[in-house]
């Protein structure tokens, strides 16, 4: 049976996330997981009116004492999740430094001006190009201009969606190129993985095209906001990450890659 690291795992520091470290990591020694990595998101376009300081020191404290108390049974990371840290790499970087995190997430929600991305079944052609235009370009800064280890959510934008997905493939590929050869990691999130078969086969593509750059690094994450969600499609991604050419996924500790045969 394959070894279950689920690296993308919210809890009750998160506006989303919704039960305490140690619930969930009681729910992942039972599941008989083997690691996980608590990510709660730090907007770096929202880190004042929403609290967030306080919400990221909660968690690293939630996430410390877990560390010790699930020693022996389970590998417990700490971790954050960035939203837009392009827009403001200076700030991400203060609040990454004030902690030893072990795995540090990066993700694009939203354009520069704060504005959502405003995609749904109605959106035309030639919005959901200019969408992926745009969405790449924040990619690619993100991947060119902050600290990072793991590019995260990458197609969750496209949920829901019945749009041309060629568009979108064609538009993140410098992104992931940029990436492979920073050696960061991509992000197997699971929910997109099981979510159409649209976004599995283009998720493969994508996995494939940034081997192909010599991309090292792939991270494997349930994206999880409750203790029902822990682990889930963990096994499925490591065995289609293995169709992709891709012999090893990787953890993160201390934010050093360590990899792990599939």
């Amino acid at each position: 049976m394959q070894e279950i690291l689920d690296l993308h795992v919210y809890t009750n520091n998160s506006p989303c996330g919704k039960d305490k470290v140690s619930f969930l990591c009681e729910t992942a020694v039972e599941r008989g997981i083997r690691a996980v990595a608590f990510t709660d998101i730090c907007g770096i376009d929202t880190i004042e009116e929403l609290d967030t300081r306080r919400r990221m020191r909660h968690a690293f404290y939630d996430t410390a004492k877990a560390r010790q108390l699930f020693f022996n049974a389970l590998s417990v990371f700490s971790g954050i999740e960035f939203e837009q840290a392009y827009q403001n790499p200076a700030l991400a970087a203060e609040m990454m430094n004030k902690r030893a995190y072990d795995i540090v997430l990066s993700a694009v929600t939203a354009f520069a001006d704060q504005t959502p991305f405003g995609l749904d079944r109605t959106t035309s052609p030639a919005a959901f190009a200019s969408f992926a235009r745009q969405y790449a370009a924040c990619l690619l800064q993100t991947v060119e201009t902050t600290d990072f280890d793991v590019l995260s959510r990458l197609l969750a934008p496209l949920r829901n969606l019945s749009s041309d997905l060629a568009v979108f493939e064609e538009a993140v590929k410098p992104a992931l190129r940029a990436l492979a050869e920073k050696e960061k990691a991509l992000e197997v999130d699971t929910v997109d993985l099981l979510g159409s078969e649209r976004l599995r086969d283009l998720y493969m593509r994508l996995i494939g095209f940034f081997k192909d750059c010599g991309g090292k690094y792939l991270v494997v994450g349930s994206e999880s906001k409750c203790f029902d969600q822990l682990g889930n499609g963990i096994e499925i991604a490591c065995a289609a990450v293995r169709r992709t050419g891709f012999d090893h996924v990787c953890f993160y500790d201390r934010r050093i890659p360590y990899t792990v045969e599939l």
